[in-house]
């Protein structure tokens, strides 16, 4: 075996230490040192548009994960006083779409839409507040939305509940939009009907009966 040849063959082994393959939309936020070597790359670092990229810069896609501040590359990601900002604003870029750690209760929703920004003036529409919490409670500050207008009817409104990925289970999305987003998808829908309530007969202190429930 040739100097040349052994010399390629260790190069493969070394860049097939690490081979990951991340989901389309995956992007490195970083500074790459390196092309990948045919698709690979070191231990530590993973192939990102044939780019070297670190593995704590590979920023991946999540769903409806979005940022919410335009500035969101100056935000120290990692600093511990930062932590609950970053991951209720800058979780696309912070790389924490898939963090399950709660967030404050004003930050836990996300907007489904990409055009709330020009909704607002039905954000406190009566007719519109319930269909707008769901939507775009980011945007109209109704991440602790109660339907206070009207019960609110548990069931999928969202067409692609099936295919939401952790739709159900996601810090950053409000109990609102989850029971009635994806309500029956994710569980929360009874279908047991309510129990009605039991009259009987009872006596006052004058012995008179009257109708009562318990």
């Amino acid at each position: 075996m040739s100097l040349k040849l052994a010399f390629f063959v260790g190069l493969v082994g070394l860049a097939a230490c690490q081979n990951a393959t991340r989901a389309p939309g995956s992007y490195c936020k970083g500074q790459s040192r390196s092309e990948c070597f045919m698709g690979s790359c070191p231990s530590g670092f993973e192939c990102i548009g044939n780019q070297c990229c670190s593995e704590a810069d590979v920023v991946q896609p999540g769903g409806d994960c979005t940022d919410y501040l335009s500035d969101c590359s100056n935000v120290e990601c990692n600093s511990i006083g930062m932590q609950d900002f970053a991951r209720a604003n800058c979780a696309r870029t912070c790389n924490m779409c898939y963090s399950s750690a709660s967030v404050s209760p004003q930050y836990a929703c996300t907007d489904l839409l990409t055009d709330c920004a020009n909704r607002t003036s039905s954000c406190q529409d009566i007719d519109f507040v319930d269909m707008m919490a769901l939507y775009c409670p980011r945007t109209c500050n109704l991440c602790l939305w109660q339907a206070a207008t009207k019960i609110p009817n548990c069931g999928n409104q969202l067409p692609d509940c099936a295919t939401r990925g952790n739709f159900c289970s996601a810090t950053s999305v409000s109990l609102y939009q989850k029971r009635v987003g994806c309500g029956n998808t994710c569980g929360l829908c009874s279908s047991a009907p309510s129990t009605p309530a039991t009259v009987q007969l009872s006596t006052n202190s004058n012995g008179f009966l009257f109708f009562g429930r318990k």
